[in-house]
């Protein structure tokens, strides 16, 4: 019985730091005005038809989170690419990849997102709080290559027009 009572202990210690340093992370993204935000699937939808993706082309998710439309992307028949700083999410999105038998098409990075390279996506995602969104459409305009499309969930660029916009998606092209 004292076995079975160590075993509990241990596992609910485990969890209980798991809950912790998830927190810890969550908190550290909020600081950073980048925190967590899962994209509902009626935005997915959106998402993924106003960037056409056509097969093999290579879609970057800039904040990837749980990795939504990376796998979205996927299915469509693209390579994807995630940047993300939180571990938690990086391995979460990595175990649904494998579980949905989209990892040969699914690559996530736990890296800063500002260091990813632009140049490889013909199709960049972006979800933005409004303090930060000019710091993505300068990072995006300046390291994507011509002709990459970029979705942006939530707020507009500042100082582009969209070709396209619906239910607070807008896609742009560099």
């Amino acid at each position: 019985m004292s076995v079975l009572i160590a075993v509990v202990l241990i596992l609910v210690s485990v969890a209980l730091l798991f809950i912790i340093l998830m927190g810890i992370f969550y908190a550290i993204d909020f600081f950073l005005d980048l925190p967590y935000v899962g994209t509902k699937r009626q935005k997915i939808d959106t998402i993924i038809k106003l960037s056409k993706i056509k097969k093999n082309q290579t879609v970057i998710d800039l904040g990837s989170g749980d990795g939504r439309l990376l796998f979205a992307s996927a299915q469509k028949g693209a390579y994807a690419i995630g940047y993300e700083l939180n571990p938690f999410l990086v391995l979460i999105s990595r175990f649904h990849a494998q579980l949905k038998g989209l990892s040969e098409n699914v690559m996530i990075h736990r890296q800063n997102m500002w260091k990813a390279d632009l140049k490889v996506a013909d199709i960049i995602f972006v979800y933005s709080l409004k303090k930060s969104i000019k710091k993505f459409e300068d990072f995006v305009y300046k390291n994507a290559r011509p002709g990459t499309r970029v979705v942006v969930n939530l707020h507009p660029f500042l100082d582009k027009k969209p070709l396209k916009e619906k239910d607070g998606i807008y896609l742009y092209k560099v």
